[in-house]
């Protein structure tokens, strides 16, 4: 092939490899499964499937809510660009360069993409409505002098044809005709076109800047910048949209820059809500929410951690996603997850020709456990009820098990908001109230809310007449918007609060109807608010207290490495394994690691090389006294009887052979040698210094664990 001959030249220094599709054909991309002992053939496949239509269920519902949350600042922004030149203060010596900042520390990267897009979409121009802007995104990385900033402002407008779209590519300017790329009369030449092509004479359209980062741009370099771009305004009307990171108060422009500065700027703050507000909305609005029912409910120990992370960590929204979307793949490990949605397996003769073939027999095993273990089927003889067990009698099983879940989270949830309401009434009438939102849904999801709902109850039964009524209204009104599916399971206390509310209308006594309504609604909360563990195969659609992979989502990488390079062992399969032997197992790269800690500060490479042939040499000599010995295997081994010259000469020729091999082998470890101090170099674990050669300097001190 001409690869193989391409890959021996050694005058070539790249070689293309086509690809070639023929190796994946056999492959789907599903790991195997974790579980082998419980688990049937094409169980990792529908898994992954149903995860994902889980997560995207999910993760549309969050998308939903974050857009929400962003529409305000969206809008805000949106409306200080379209008046950044109109809305000027009269009798400024000079005009003032439009500056909007945005912290956005705890939102999503979706944010500006949303903000963009409204900038630059066109409206309904008969209510004068238009918003048919330039928008150009700036990073830190592409300002590290003020050429290359000014060069990557005025390229991202020009770029741009002035009736829309891209410049064609096959238009060339004239460099020796042309202004540099850098240099803003270029944009302002273009600027110009642009209004000629729209008949702007007003100039409405705005060229609106985005700078990501902005904490991360050197100071200088922005500085530079504003006091080029303000000697060109209003003709250009430019517009910066500055990402902060920082929290609004105290200022990071207002610590950094100095005053002259400022006084070039006109800074206007569209900050984001507060990051843990966002992020208990969130988490109420996608898990606790009495209308949405996620196919997946996250326990306490996600909950935990996802408040853990977003607040010691980083208080970003796409952060949560992952942290959740992580939850979700973590469930759907155990085989049985294959039975969240209704009828996973499809109908019920598919479903029963797909388990009962030889390699489901372990997974319809386990599911014909659960189910006799829980409390779907009324104690009977076990001995006896086997016999007259079907697959769709399990399925049918799983199917009851999975609306007693749905039905009892629902009401579950309903309970909980209603908990939230209480608290709410009380806080604003002045009661003191102590424990979060995050609190609230751990303490629920493990069934220990009986404190907080008790306290809560005791302050009703105390309430004075005026407070009281509002409280009845209230809660009537917190039932009238309830599911109807939930109205029917609830009918018991909606009428206790009906009852309450004609009270009230009759004028009846109204510490009579508090002691009532506080009985009556902690009867209510102590039947409802209870460990979802209690319902039966709750672990299909419940993570409770599994542990959260952190590892997966805040990894070691330093520590993965050195484990990986000190005990190769353990990232190695025991079909890979060749004995008891460890320091026969090592790879190259681990025997000179091992000699790396050993050594001081500078590293001799030479003497580096000769450690490493002696220990390739003792591993040589083990293996050959391991060796199936002369005769071992029944065949009789007969000295040789051979004298004088013949015999002398038969040992040169075995002399050389032996002496050719060991050239040959002393070539391999050179090579060897060679590709393993170019590993440990590509990880970073040595450096090069000029002052000796041969010397090779480490850069890792710490002694691993």
């Amino acid at each position: 092939m001409a690869v193989d001959t391409d890959l021996e030249d050694v005058n070539q220094t790249t070689v293309y490899i086509p690809f070639d599709d023929s190796d994946d054909a056999n492959t789907n991309g599903i790991p195997p499964s974790l579980f082998p002992e419980r688990d049937f053939h094409q169980g990792c496949q529908l898994r992954f499937q149903t995860c994902k239509a889980a997560w995207g269920k999910c993760l549309k519902r969050m998308q939903e809510l974050i857009h929400s949350l962003h529409a305000p600042v969206v809008e805000s922004v949106v409306e200080q660009v379209r008046k950044s030149y109109t809305d000027e203060l009269p009798g400024l010596p000079y005009p003032e360069l439009p500056v909007i900042s945005v912290a956005s520390s705890s939102t999503s990267s979706s944010l500006f993409d949303e903000i963009s897009f409204r900038l630059e979409e066109s409206t309904d121009e008969l209510f004068d409505d238009l918003n048919d802007h330039f928008v150009t995104h700036v990073f830190p990385s592409d300002c590290a002098t003020i050429t290359g900033t000014m060069k990557t402002i005025v390229t991202g407008f020009v770029s741009r044809s002035p009736t829309g779209g891209q410049v064609p590519s096959d238009i060339k300017r004239k460099p020796s005709a042309s202004l540099a790329a850098y240099d803003i009369a270029l944009l302002e030449a273009w600027y110009g076109a642009v209004c000629n092509a729209r008949d702007d004479s007003h100039h409405r359209s705005r060229l609106v800047i985005v700078m990501h980062d902005f904490e991360q741009l050197e100071p200088q370099v922005v500085q530079d910048m504003f006091e080029i771009c303000s000697l060109h305004i209003p003709c250009l009307p430019l517009v910066f949209i500055l990402a902060l990171a920082s929290p609004p108060s105290p200022s990071y422009i207002h610590a950094t820059y100095p005053h002259s500065m400022l006084a070039l700027l006109r800074v206007r703050d569209c900050p984001f809500p507060l990051a843990e507000k966002s992020l208990h909305d969130i988490l109420l609005e996608t898990f606790f929410d009495p209308v949405f029912e996620p196919d997946i409910m996250i326990g306490p120990t996600t909950i935990d951690f996802v408040v853990e992370f977003f607040t010691r960590h980083t208080s970003s929204l796409d952060g949560l996603l992952s942290i959740l979307q992580l939850a979700h793949m973590k469930h759907f490990e155990e085989p049985l997850s294959v039975l969240v949605p209704a009828q996973a397996l499809g109908r019920s003769k598919d479903a029963s020709r797909l388990l009962l073939t030889p390699d489901a027999f372990p997974f319809l095993d386990a599911l014909f456990a659960r189910v006799h273990k829980s409390a779907l089927i009324a104690p009977v003889e076990h001995a006896t009820s086997w016999r007259n067990a079907t697959v769709d009698l399990l399925l049918s099983s799983v199917e009851t098990a999975r609306d007693t879940f749905r039905m009892r989270a629902k009401l579950f949830r309903v309970a909980f908001r209603l908990v939230l309401l209480v608290q709410r009434f009380m806080l604003v009438h002045g009661h003191k109230i102590v424990q979060m939102m995050p609190d609230l849904m751990c303490l629920a999801l493990r069934g220990r809310l009986g404190g907080v709902y008790g306290h809560l109850c005791s302050i009703v039964r105390n309430l004075p007449a005026a407070q009281l009524e509002d409280f009845v209204q209230d809660v009537h009104d917190f039932f009238e918007n309830v599911p109807e599916d939930v109205k029917t399971e609830e009918d018991e206390v909606i009428s206790r609060v009906e009852t309450a509310h004609k009270m009230f209308c009759r004028e009846e006594n109204a510490q009579e109807i508090s002691d009532l309504l506080g009985n009556w609604l902690s009867d209510y909360f102590k039947l409802r608010i209870v460990a979802l563990e209690d319902a039966p195969l709750w672990d299909i659609w419940y993570t409770g207290s599994t542990p959260f992979p952190s590892e997966l989502i805040n990894p070691s990488p330093r520590a993965s490495i050195l484990a990986g390079l000190i005990h190769p062992q353990d990232y190695v399969s025991g079909e890979q394994r060749n004995g008891d032997d460890e320091d026969g197992d090592l790879p190259d790269i681990s025997i000179l690691f091992k000699g790396y800690l050993e050594s001081a500060k500078m590293i001799n490479v030479y003497d580096w090389f000769q450690s490493f042939v002696v220990f390739l040499e003792g591993r040589k000599r083990r293996v050959e006294k391991t060796r199936i010995p002369d005769g071992a295997d029944g065949t009789s081994r007969t000295p040789s009887r051979k004298k004088g010259k013949q015999k002398q000469v038969e040992d040169e020729v075995v002399s050389e052979d032996a002496g050719e091999d060991e050239e040959e082998w002393l070539v391999e470890v050179q090579a060897r040698f060679i590709r393993a101090l170019q590993e440990l170099d590509y990880l970073g674990f040595i450096k090069h210094t000029g002052r000796k050669v041969d010397h090779v300097m480490r850069t890792v001190f710490d002694s691993p664990e």
